[in-house]
């Protein structure tokens, strides 16, 4: 469904995004993976076509995104992370104003309401000012506003930012659902967990660079281990952990810790080192 070659964006010397070969596929949860400024938000801008970009071709349902930018967008949603609403209207009022932007009336109007309020579940405050609402709720209306367009392709840009429990369990749930209906979702997010629930396959980024991609079996099959004595770290791989760990007992090391496992968080934190990012 989008195609991705050998795209790179710039903004004057900072390469935001270098080189990017992508697939992903309709009827799948594509999680793109990466710390603050790795060029997530900057690669989903471009592909809603909210970005030019210098080099590369994207192409969307067989649409070439640069010839065709229209039909692109009319097919597409993106979720911010910003709320996207107006907060001294109800969500009723909400959602009859950016339904009426697309022009939707009568049975197609009531139809996409209907779906959306059962995605969202907002029946009970339909009525009250968005202003009033808790963080859970106002991420609900955002996501119901974005699905007024039946979109095919749904991009989700740190959907649970600052919520409950409760609720970023209830969105998560209902995001998983829709790929049911063979549309493409594309998820970005800081929780790891949440793009192991979720994603059928992942992208990590860093540096405006893909690092990693594949499904999460494949991604931890390639996981190493770390062993760290008194003096020393040693990165190895599972199969030659055994061995790796014999030679060093041979030789007297201390054995401090041994860090493994199947935790995608780890991994990430592997590929893209631990600093903290601004």
């Amino acid at each position: 469904m989008i195609n991705i070659t050998n795209l790179s964006k710039n903004y004057g010397q900072h390469q935001a995004l270098k080189n990017i070969n992508l697939e992903m596929s309709a009827g799948s949860i594509y999680g793109l993976l990466g710390p603050n400024g790795a060029g997530k938000t900057t690669l989903i801008s471009t592909l809603v076509g909210l970005n030019t970009f210098d080099a590369g071709t994207i192409t969307i349902q067989n649409k070439n995104l640069k010839e065709e930018l229209d039909y692109v967008q009319s097919i597409s949603s993106l979720i911010p992370q910003n709320l996207a609403f107006y907060p001294t209207l109800t969500a009723k009022e909400n959602l009859e104003f950016f339904a009426g932007m697309l022009g939707l009336k009568g049975q197609a109007l009531r139809s996409r309401l209907e779906y959306v309020m059962h995605i969202s579940q907002l029946q009970e405050v339909f009525n009250q000012q968005a202003e009033r609402y808790s963080g859970g709720l106002k991420r609900r209306l955002n996501i119901a506003i974005g699905l007024l367009s039946d979109p095919t392709i749904i991009y989700f840009d740190e959907p649970t930012v600052g919520i409950d429990p409760q609720s970023r369990n209830f969105i998560l749930e209902s995001i998983k659902a829709m790929k049911s209906d063979n549309k493409l979702i594309v998820y970005t997010s800081h929780y790891m967990e949440e793009v192991e629930f979720l994603c059928d396959k992942i992208a990590i980024i860093d540096h405006g660079k893909i690092l990693k991609e594949g499904t999460l079996e494949s991604l931890l099959t390639d996981f190493k281990a770390l062993i760290k004595t008194q003096t020393q770290s040693f990165e190895v791989t599972l199969e030659s952990l055994p061995s790796k760990l014999e030679v060093l007992l041979a030789k007297g090391k201390q054995i401090k810790s041994v860090e493994y496992g199947h935790k995608l968080e780890n991994y990430f934190l592997q590929l893209t080192n631990k600093e903290l990012r601004e």
